[in-house]
């Protein structure tokens, strides 16, 4: 090669990078962010409960979202999860060995009685005392683990038992 094609080539190089990167065609990658609170105990509401079908672990799950509370006032930290595990049958189940059944129970301030579904919605719309810590993993990020208390609201469970007086 010359030293004049030799110039060139080099001139170009300069002016071309070697890796140009294409802003309007790049997707939007998301994720769920979720926030990162010091571990401990903290006021919070349950301000939702369902079961769903978790794909990646081929069970069913039931999930409790927690705004925690700063404990000097009524403002939100953020939204903190809790998870449980309900099998990978057909339905989802809570045997009296399940962590779901008893902090159940103490939401709903008595066993169950026979006919009874053990419905999530009794830990919804109330507030509980709640110990909050990280997950392990590369990036952690805050879970509720224990329910301690329940300091607010009837349970909301539509039972068959609701009505029954000893």
């Amino acid at each position: 090669m010359s030293r004049a094609a030799a110039k060139r080539n080099e001139a170009e190089a300069r002016e071309l990078p070697a890796l140009h990167l294409v802003r309007e065609n790049e997707p939007a990658v998301e994720w769920a962010d979720y926030p990162r609170l010091e571990p401990g105990d903290y006021p919070a509401y349950c301000k939702r409960a369902k079961w769903y079908w978790e794909p990646g672990f081929k069970r069913w799950t039931c999930i409790l979202l927690f705004d925690v509370l700063r404990k000097s006032s009524q403002t939100s930290l953020g939204t903190v999860p809790m998870w449980f595990n309900g099998g990978a049958g057909k339905k989802p189940k809570a045997g009296r060995r399940t962590l779901y059944f008893p902090a159940w129970v103490k939401a709903n301030g008595s066993p169950p009685g026979r006919k009874d579904r053990l419905s999530p919605s009794v830990f919804v719309r109330r507030m509980a005392q709640v110990r909050v810590a990280d997950t392990s993993g590369p990036i952690p990020y805050s879970v509720v683990r224990q329910i301690l208390e329940w300091s607010t609201g009837t349970p909301v469970n539509s039972s068959h038992s609701q009505g029954r007086h000893p």
